[in-house]
């Protein structure tokens, strides 16, 4: 597995990228993503260290942030890695008890590859990402 990014749940893409903005010197801004099949709109800001922040907010009225941000919640949500053999990962992370979260999506983000989330054995969240 090879680290992608951190995702961070917010009301906002304006005010999640204005609250980075405020910290981080910024290497690269992405456009913001629409993925309705997931329920949340995303931009991902990349500091001069190369690390990526994924800022999520809802979208529509189905999607995971809202419950997240209401409770306070899960703010700082999940650490995604990208992965080569999706399907066997899969299979392997549940067999390490990795619950999954969701099934694997094609996620808009990531021109249409899978992605999906598990909760790891340590209660907290990673997200894979299908890599060629």
């Amino acid at each position: 597995m090879k680290f992608h990014h951190i995702g961070i749940f917010t009301k906002s893409i304006s005010y999640g990228k204005k609250q980075i903005l405020s910290f981080l010197t910024v290497k690269n801004i992405s456009k913001v993503y629409y993925d309705t099949s997931l329920g949340v709109k995303v931009l991902f800001i990349k500091d001069k260290s190369n690390i990526i922040y994924e800022i999520v907010s809802p979208l529509g009225k189905k999607n995971p942030v809202k419950k997240v941000i209401k409770e306070n919640n899960n703010i700082l949500n999940h650490i995604a890695y990208k992965v080569k053999n999706f399907d066997k990962k899969i299979i392997n992370l549940r067999k390490n008890g990795f619950a999954p979260l969701i099934k694997p999506t094609r996620a808009i983000a990531f021109k249409k590859k899978r992605v999906c989330f598990f909760l790891t054995p340590l209660n907290f969240i990673i997200e894979i990402i299908e890599d060629d």
